[in-house]
């Protein structure tokens, strides 16, 4: 049982006393338990039940709590609790909880798979908890003697694990739910998680089996879920700072948009700001808290409240940076202005200047928000970081999300000290230390499942991207179990002592993707070597065409990359008018189409690395490939810039480059490649590598996890071995009491 408690700001004591019963009761049932999950009634006013469960087995169940004694009740006259001593002359806390079912039920009507002629395969089931009245209290004043008095209650005799369960068991035969089938059980998991927000448009029939628009329909034909890590966190609303770190495809921007939504679900009077790095990335952002928004409350949010930001802004582009500068009635720097007057090249140095100069200016911050969330973290400077630190209200909900493989400029990996610096004690001002104080929420978060990127795509991005295999020895380096670990990986053997062979594998639980089987695992990745760069582009337009006519995919799933910078400009110009020849047509964002939009219909998108960052396609194409390793000075970046260009494909990912440079580099790829279960390559020397993608910050949070499920583990070894359920009862009592 997946529990999920989300921040409620009024949660009563009833309420916390049910939840850690039910923790307890049913954590080895399959299933998922809310607090406070948002229904939105036909009249659109806001109806949170207390707790919702979806048990595969019982069913739905929706649990009002209640914190009345024995004397708050005087009587019941059919739905009415009339009340004494109580913030209301009057309850209906049964049909309350019943018109709540009903709304979720509902949900699940609409799919044909979960009803069964006219019936619904779910059932639903409402019970009330009274955690402070026992079942002798209740009948002793003749509560039970009420003809309309509801017989589904949680008393506080019912509290043990034991009872619990017999308790919800409890109900009439007619309302027994069949066993939900394993198609019947993901889909109506997917639809309480809002995983129809991210169904795409359903792809014609294609015409025959062997091609490529084939195989991603079978794809795409799989329920498309999001995975309980990650609705988890998209859903629990943290006291504070929190950080989300995540490997490319791993659902990072959909958790934030969803997170988004929920928040102004659950306080539609927040100011909250998305901010993100990459223009092209707007268009997508808006769509997504849209329909997440609009999934659950059935109307548009209040852009408003919610404010899309990108980092820096511009004159027809809404920006962190502008806004606050304005707020401030401070004129913003533009990009190149800012460059004129602080001499850096590189973008988020500039922007963290003008951060820096609005936090030392004289005029005072205002205070802005009520949760700000970062998109794209690893790009930003730690001045941005604090500039939006000082204009968030208390509990300063500052929420980021990043992947230093993928940072294009910067080669640190910071502590939230080096962020965010310390207070006049040495104490840190953002401390992701553990969870926060309900024990629910962690303050640190990894997401170490790829679900966009196919799993030899990713394994090749990353261990290219470090350089594990490159014969003049590795740019960058994980250097610890828990550090692959945490990106999803296995060690199989070997030490991490430099100069010694390791062996790790990425298994297909953390990766999975259909389309591996489908097409083959090492036909996902394929390259091409040319004499030129006119023949590298006429293959590539040729092969485009062929993707359209032939594999049948639309024009706007095919992106093309370019990793040759000073020649991008020209070389895709030329590939335009190769495309044309080919009956193709194509665009280059910020050039044929606004800055803002990155694919348009029936066109293939043409762009260099830093436009396609966070975007995706069915087929990449990344072209100019021996430039990378051209440069020593940049060699950590140009390997970043290829493993975020090859990490932007759901399906294929065709590398093309000229003469031996490019060469030597698929050598690499073919390494990689060769044996899809495991790679195996020699430890680097910590002295020799430009870059550790590993920090103490990192290995703290993984012991302190580490010793939690050592501790949970033996403690539920230890009531395993406790015949008397008396004692066992007691001593679940206890930690219950221990951890309120």
């Amino acid at each position: 049982m997946e529990f999920v408690w989300s921040e409620s700001g009024d949660t009563s004591i009833a309420e916390i006393e049910i939840w850690k019963a039910l923790k307890i009761a049913l954590a080895n049932d399959e299933g998922i338990c809310y607090h406070r999950y948002p229904i939105f009634s036909a009249d659109r006013s806001r109806r949170e039940p207390d707790i919702l469960i979806l048990h595969r087995q019982w069913g739905l169940y929706v649990i009002e709590c209640k914190g009345y004694d024995i004397n708050n009740i005087e009587r019941i006259n059919g739905p009415v609790w009339v009340m004494k001593d109580w913030h209301s002359s009057q309850e209906t806390p049964y049909t309350q909880a019943e018109d709540q079912m009903w709304a979720i039920l509902g949900k699940f009507r609409n799919e044909s798979c979960l009803r069964k002629g006219r019936q619904d395969i779910i059932q639903g089931h409402v019970f009330i908890g009274l955690p402070f009245i026992t079942r002798s209290e209740w009948r002793d004043k003749g509560l039970d003697l009420s003809p309309a008095s509801p017989l589904t209650i949680i008393f506080a005799d019912d509290l043990d694990p034991h009872s619990l369960r017999n308790r919800l068991q409890d109900i009439p035969a007619e309302e027994r739910q069949e066993p939900l089938t394993e198609e019947q059980w993901k889909l109506a998991l997917a639809i309480l998680q809002g995983a129809p927000v991210l169904h795409r448009e359903a792809r014609p029939e294609p015409k025959k089996r062997n091609i490529k628009a084939f195989m991603l329909k079978e794809v795409e034909k799989q329920i498309l879920s999001i995975d309980r890590d990650q609705h988890k966190i998209a859903v629990q609303i943290p006291s504070g700072p929190q950080r989300i770190r995540g490997l490319a495809g791993s659902g990072k921007t959909v958790v934030m948009c969803m997170k988004t939504a929920w928040m102004h679900l659950r306080f539609p009077n927040w100011d909250i700001a998305y901010t993100f790095y990459t223009r092209s990335l707007y268009g997508m952002i808006r769509n997504l808290i849209t329909r997440f928004y609009r999934y659950w409350a059935d109307q548009n949010p209040n852009w408003e409240k919610i404010h899309i930001f990108h980092g820096w802004g511009a004159k027809d582009l809404p920006g962190m940076y502008r806004f606050v500068a304005n707020a401030m009635q401070r004129n913003p720097r533009s990009y190149t202005e800012a460059k004129n007057v602080f001499l850096y090249k590189e973008q988020n140095e500039l922007l963290g200047k003008c951060c820096k100069e609005l936090l030392e200016g004289e005029d005072e911050i205002p205070v802005l928000f009520d949760a700000i969330l970062i998109d794209e973290g690893q790009d930003f400077h730690f001045d941005f970081y604090k500039l939006c630190y000082h204009v968030l209200r208390e509990p300063k909900r500052l929420i980021w999300a990043y992947d230093e493989v993928q940072s294009l400029e910067s080669l640190s990996i910071p502590t939230t000290i080096d962020i965010f610096g310390t207070n006049s004690d040495g104490s840190p001002i953002v401390n992701l230390e553990g969870t926060y104080p309900d024990g629910e929420v962690e303050k640190d978060i990894i997401l170490s499942r790829c679900y966009r990127t196919p799993r030899p795509v990713l394994v090749t991005a990353h261990i290219f991207g470090m350089g594990l295999l490159r014969p003049q020895g590795a740019v960058q380096f994980i250097p610890t179990p828990g550090g692959w670990e945490d990106i999803g990986y296995e060690i199989c053997s070997g030490t991490f002592e430099p100069g010694q062979k390791l062996t790790i594998r990425r298994p297909e639980a953390n990766s999975p993707h259909l389309l591996e089987k489908l097409a083959g695992y090492q036909d996902l990745v394929q390259w091409k070597v040319f004499p030129n760069r006119e023949q590298e582009l006429s293959w590539v337009a040729e092969q485009i065409a062929k993707n359209i006519y032939e594999d049948e995919l639309r024009p706007e799933e095919i992106v093309v990359i370019s990793l040759d910078w000073k020649n991008m400009d020209k070389d895709l110009t030329q590939l335009i008018e190769k495309l044309k020849n080919n009956n193709v047509q194509a665009i280059r964002p910020g050039i044929e189409t606004g800055k803002e939009e990155f694919q348009k219909q029936k066109h293939v998108t043409l762009t260099g690395i830093f436009p396609a960052k966070g975007n995706e396609a069915s087929i990449v194409y990344v072209i100019g490939f021996e430039q990378v390793d051209s440069d020593p000075l940049l060699i950590v970046q140009q390997r970043n810039q290829a493993f975020t260009a090859i990490t932007r494909t759901r399906g294929w990912c065709i590398l093309t480059g000229l003469g031996e440079k490019a060469e030597a580099l698929f050598r690499e790829i073919e390494m990689i490649l060769a044996n899809p279960e495991q790679i195996t390559f020699v430890v680097p020397d910590p002295k020799v590598i430009q870059r550790n993608l590993d920090n103490l910050e990192y290995e703290r949070r993984r012991n302190r996890i580490k010793k939690a499920q050592d501790l949970t583990n033996q403690l539920a070894r230890i009531l395993r071995e406790i015949d008397d359920p008396a004692l066992r009862n007691r001593l679940i009592k206890k930690l219950q009491d221990s951890s309120s």
